[in-house]
């Protein structure tokens, strides 16, 4: 059973800032997780001797840590269940900072905004990326302004052990939010690989029928275990053709009005890696989703200095 006893949230100001402290906050209500805010002064490298004196001499008059918490206060006014909560300053590099921040709160999961103080909507923030293939938890990225419960939930599913726990996920935030979810395997058949018109049996409609057929039964298998008597939820389980995986999703999560994707990553290849940053990347640039990511037990991806 899913437990989220600790919740970090990366804190830098920004309306998307705001929307993940008031998710982190309604999500810790589920399982009275504490809730720890954190800001991260950026360690900025000078490019020329000038900016590092003009640096200097700036935090030679400021406490960096107390603008924040100055900053703080007034951030926090219009966030419900935020007035109790302490921010955490530190001065690092953001990605560093918050890596270090998750091992010492030994938290479940990091809540961060998709994007940064000055950055445009589109896409991933460079930051957010750097999280989900970093830290060691797992990483909702919310999109401002969603911050009440989330309708609609769209499960990834690829049948690994990873996925399995992204259902998992996925099927908490659909119970407590009492929203659909549903269960989407998007694959890509071996017909997309061969000439269109080879005649080869794997071409034929009747093989791609029996080849749907096949992972469609073993779909069904893999959520049947998910649905409880005791919590029934809404769950339903749906099988795409498509040769681009976040294109289909998506397209997907567009047409049905999902407004959280949960993701699992496989592993800690690099390749892996890349590809869960280009399907996160995907869905934020073409939908208005929010992100679970899920990372495997144990995982570890070490940053280098």
């Amino acid at each position: 059973m899913i437990q989220l006893r600790s919740i970090v949230v990366a804190v830098d100001f920004s309306p998307w800032s705001a929307a993940a402290l008031g998710q982190a906050i309604r999500i810790a209500a589920w399982n009275q997780s504490t809730v720890h805010p954190v800001h991260f002064v950026d360690v900025i490298v000078a490019e020329s001797p000038a900016e590092e004196m003009a640096r200097f001499q700036r935090y030679a008059h400021t406490d960096p840590k107390a603008e924040a918490q100055a900053i703080w206060e007034s951030f926090r006014s219009g966030i419900d269940g935020a007035a109790a909560l302490p921010l955490e300053v530190e001065i690092d590099y953001p990605i560093h900072g918050v890596v270090r921040s998750v091992r010492r709160h030994a938290a479940d999961l990091l809540v961060i905004g998709s994007h940064g103080a000055g950055q445009s909507a589109g896409g991933l923030g460079a930051f957010a990326l750097a999280c989900v293939r970093k830290v060691p938890a797992d990483v909702l990225l919310v999109r401002a302004p969603h911050t009440d419960r989330y309708r609609h939930v769209l499960a990834c599913v690829d049948f690994s052990d990873t996925s399995r726990l992204a259902m998992e996920h996925a099927t908490l935030f659909a119970r407590q939010d009492s929203a659909e979810l549903t269960a989407l395997h998007v694959f890509q058949g071996p017909w997309h690989i061969l000439h269109y018109r080879a005649p080869t049996p794997q071409a034929a409609p009747h093989f791609r029928q029996q080849y749907a057929d096949v992972l469609r039964r073993r779909l069904e298998a893999f959520v049947a275990g998910f649905q409880s008597d005791a919590s029934p939820i809404v769950l339903r389980h749906q099988l795409v053709d498509h040769p681009h995986y976040g294109s289909a999703i998506a397209a997907f999560a567009n047409r049905q009005a999902v407004d959280l994707v949960v993701l699992g990553t496989r592993g800690r290849t690099n390749l892996r890696d890349l590809l869960l940053g280009s399907t996160a990347e995907r869905v934020l640039r073409d939908t208005q989703c929010s992100i679970l990511a899920v990372k495997p037990r144990g995982f570890e991806s070490p940053i280098r200095d």
